[in-house]
């Protein structure tokens, strides 16, 4: 198999458990596992905070390509609900720093153990050795997603 038809293969998986992951009925399974009933985009957006630490509310937005009228609401909920916190900044007491609590960090530990459980039963029969190596890969992968620019639009 050449490069260009490994690489087509390797997006496609990779769009296909990503969109699987994401499912409506998967998401619903985690959250019974988990006991927190968030979307994805609440949980994306606690990941972040439990990776980068506190955040201003802009800086979360631009983070996640969106307006801070989007995540507002978002950031509301998981602040009443006890998984972030929301403190003034000290030289600007227009803005927020919004950090993610334990009771947040405890949901999200929560919720990979249920991911991981749902993908005990998939990775069943595949070799420990190509198991790490795919997660090597895909560590490698992500990593280079996220510091590298994504171009987007005609001719990207």
């Amino acid at each position: 198999m050449d490069n260009a038809a490994t690489l087509d293969e390797f997006e496609r998986s990779l769009a296909t458990v990503l969109r699987l992951l994401a499912d409506r009925d998967t998401v619903g399974d985690v959250a019974r596992r988990s006991g927190f009933d968030l979307p994805p985009a609440s949980w994306s957006l606690l990941e972040h905070l439990d990776t980068r630490g506190a955040l201003r509310v802009s800086d979360i937005a631009a983070c996640h390509g969106v307006d801070i009228s989007s995540v507002t609401p978002r950031l509301k909920r998981l602040e009443a609900a006890g998984l972030v916190t929301r403190e003034r900044v000290p030289t600007d007491a227009r803005a927020f720093l919004i950090s993610i609590t334990k009771k947040g960090i405890r949901a999200l530990e929560s919720v990979h153990a249920a991911r991981r459980d749902i993908l005990q039963a998939a990775v069943e029969g595949i070799k420990p050795e190509d198991l790490a190596i795919t997660a090597t890969v895909l560590s490698q992968v992500a990593r280079r997603v996220a510091t590298e620019p994504v171009m987007i639009g005609p001719g990207h």
